[in-house]
């Protein structure tokens, strides 16, 4: 045998698996053709089944046709019209019978169907006595035709059935003409037609009884079900049935022409599985084989995956320090120009700090910078955000002239921004702010593709079907449209157009406004699309779902006074955090006390025991601040509590919080408002208690 080395194995398992891949298809298909083949078989067998039950239905048919062709002959004897002679019909019927020992009885029956003349005479059957089957007699004077009866148990408790014809004269029915014949006579016509030694065979009339079966005797006049039980049909094969003895036989049945019995005939089903059993060994074979097959060429697949796998991780690897290094030198670049303007700043506030008009120019600057600050990292979290608190219902037209003043500010003077809402715009359901943001992006992404200026036009309408502009949404929605006369993006850039930090501006700085407006039509449940071309401009089409809920009502403005509490416990792991926002309330008139984790804030709350508030951070090592929040209002619910965040994980991921969040970077005002807010609904709570 000869023995590979590494790299030799390694060149040879490319043509191991192709061969593999070529044998198992081959095996599959003979494995394929040779069930097919056994199921053909089985078809060939159903049809095998129905002929003998057709057969045996057609030599029924043919010997009930016969006698009821005699019977007719000697309808129309004279000897039969009225009156009929007893000593003439009784010497035709002892030769009838002597020709035909089928016949057990030969009688003439008057329109009421009671006997009126019987060969052979028997005290049991007197005279002017009813027949059994009076049913099948009704049908003979009703129709004028020839009936084959039901079978039942004679005056002997001896089964039998009759064969009726009408005695017509002059168009009217005047007797009724009957040979009863006994039913071993079918049961013979079942055993002489072929029907192997295994095969059952029966014979129903029109009440659903045995007349005849090759099982025995002893199921005549019986109800067929207590016979066989049948199970339910199925088109790709014939019904299944179970025998008295508990034999399972697969069923043909056949109407016997001329009359309402039908004839059925039973396979064993250990025959019929015979064959199946065939196609199934041929049928594991393969599998056997293929899976054997299978197993190799899984085997050396993944030995060669394993392989691809390692140069696929090393290249990985090196894709993802690719992407974090453009991610933090994205970040770095934002956020270096935002720490330039403070840099700058400070060291002129500390050259020049009596000069009042400068130092309000580099607070305005200062100002300015922690709103790009703030705006860029809301940018940075939609893209993982996955709740969606602030979500709301809105109408675009509510708020058009301050959203028109925010979009010609984004735009600059440059470039000429177009609005057109209609007043009947449906609401939608979606975060306001949020909306405002990914407009206020797409604007200053038209903007910038319009150096030399232009017209950005902002347009939104009702579409009553969103499925019919874009597959992914369903039902009716509002579909918002900026255009712009820029210069248009290639292919390959629209299909990358909202990955995070890809951008086709010249300068390379951080493309993340796209990203934004992506991340909040998909948490909105819309969708964002995009056509473009170069030199033509593009066109930005958010579709937002209409919202089944109402507007809700805005909330009152404020007076502008705010009621701090008296006392307040601010928590902070952060130093310069904690003491920012410990002056911020000492200014106000608050006094303070600051602590710097849970565990600390703790230990004040027992032992100061007239804090009416608590400002605290959410990360926080230890004990989180929404775990601080649950002890503080076990301990006491009467305290007023306010949370404050840079980021928490909990929120972005979609917890709900009852308590008020300050998002960090905030205002003195707004956490004066937020803080009063929140001080004066516990206090409303308490005296609500009491």
């Amino acid at each position: 045998m000869q023995v590979f080395n590494g790299n030799g194995w390694t060149n040879a398992r490319p043509a191991v698996l192709l061969l593999l891949s070529a044998s198992i298809p081959i095996v599959l298909i003979c494995g394929v053709i040779g069930y097919y083949l056994a199921q053909s078989q089985k078809t060939a067998l159903n049809e095998v089944i129905g002929e003998r039950a057709q057969r045996l239905g057609a030599a029924l048919s043919h010997e009930l046709e016969t006698h009821v062709q005699l019977l007719s002959i000697l309808s129309e004897s004279p000897r039969l019209d009225p009156p009929v002679q007893a000593k003439e019909f009784t010497e035709l019927g002892n030769r009838l019978r002597a020709r035909i020992p089928e016949w057990e009885m030969f009688r003439v029956t008057d329109l009421e169907g009671r006997v009126v003349l019987a060969v052979p005479e028997s005290k049991l059957v007197r005279p002017l006595q009813a027949v059994v089957d009076l049913e099948s007699h009704k049908r003979l004077v009703e129709t004028k035709r020839a009936v084959i009866g039901n079978v039942t148990l004679g005056p002997r408790r001896l089964p039998a059935f009759p064969i009726r014809v009408p005695v017509i004269r002059q168009d009217k029915v005047v007797y009724g003409l009957a040979a009863v014949i006994r039913p071993h006579a079918l049961a013979d016509i079942l055993r002489a037609n072929g029907l192997p030694q295994s095969w059952i065979g029966w014979i129903r009339d029109g009440k659903g009884r045995v007349v005849a079966t090759t099982a025995g005797t002893e199921f005549i006049t019986l109800p067929a079900d207590e016979l066989i039980e049948m199970g339910a049909s199925r088109e790709d094969s014939l019904p299944l049935g179970r025998l008295h003895s508990g034999e399972e036989v697969r069923v043909a049945t056949m109407p016997v022409e001329g009359s309402d019995w039908t004839v059925s005939v039973g396979m064993p089903l250990a025959e019929y599985q015979r064959i199946s059993a065939q196609g199934l060994y041929v049928l594991m074979a393969t599998g056997g084989v293929t899976l054997l097959l299978s197993a190799l060429a899984v085997f050396l697949f993944l030995r060669e995956l394993d392989a691809r796998r390692r140069n696929e991780v090393a290249l990985a690897s090196w894709q993802r320090m690719d992407a974090l290094g453009k991610l933090t030198g994205g970040i770095a670049h934002d956020f270096n120009n935002l720490l330039m303007v403070f840099q700058s700043g400070a060291e002129s506030l500390r050259r020049r700090r009596d000069d009042e008009v400068r130092v309000g120019r580099i607070l305005d600057g200062m100002f300015d910078a922690v709103t790009r600050g703030r705006t860029l990292t809301q940018r940075l979290l939609s893209f993982s955000r996955k709740s969606n608190e602030s979500t709301g219902t809105t109408r675009l037209q509510d708020n058009v002239g301050t959203l028109r003043e925010t979009l010609d500010q984004a735009a600059q003077s440059a470039v000429e921004v177009r609005t057109e809402f209609g007043n009947d715009l449906w609401p939608v359901r979606a975060d306001p702010q949020a909306l405002e943001t990914a407009l206020i992006n797409l604007v200053t992404n038209a903007r910038e593709a319009m150096p030399k200026g232009g017209v950005v036009e902002v347009k939104a309408r009702n579409v009553s079907d969103l499925r019919a502009e874009n597959q992914r949404l369903d039902g009716p929605g509002v579909a918002i449209t900026v255009s712009d006369e820029g210069r248009g993006m290639r292919a390959d850039d629209v299909a990358r157009i909202f990955e995070p930090f890809y951008t086709t501006k010249e300068d390379g700085s951080s493309g993340l406004g796209l990203s934004q407006v992506h991340a909040f039509t998909e948490r909105s449940g819309g969708a964002v699309a995009v056509t473009s071309a170069e030199g033509r401009g593009s066109v930005f089409t958010l579709y937002l779902p209409r919202s089944a809920s109402g507007i809700t009502s805005a909330p009152a403005p404020t007076s502008g006074h705010t009621h701090l509490p008296r006392k307040m416990l601010v928590v902070d792991d952060t130093p310069s955090s904690l003491a920012v926002a410990k002056m911020a309330l000492e200014d106000a008139g608050v006094e303070v006390i600051a602590v710097p984790s849970g565990r600390a804030a703790l230990a004040a709350l027992r032992g100061e025991a007239d804090i009416d508030a608590v400002l605290t951070d959410i990360r926080m090592p230890g004990m989180s601040g929404l775990e601080l929040a649950d002890y503080i209002k076990a301990l006491n619910p009467g305290i007023a509590i306010v949370l404050m965040t840079g980021f928490s994980e909990a929120l972005e991921q979609g917890q709900r919080v009852e308590l008020p969040v300050l998002m960090k970077p905030f205002t003195s005002a707004n956490m004066q408002e937020v803080l009063s807010a929140s001080w004066a609904s516990t206090r409303k709570h308490n005296q609500a208690r009491t």
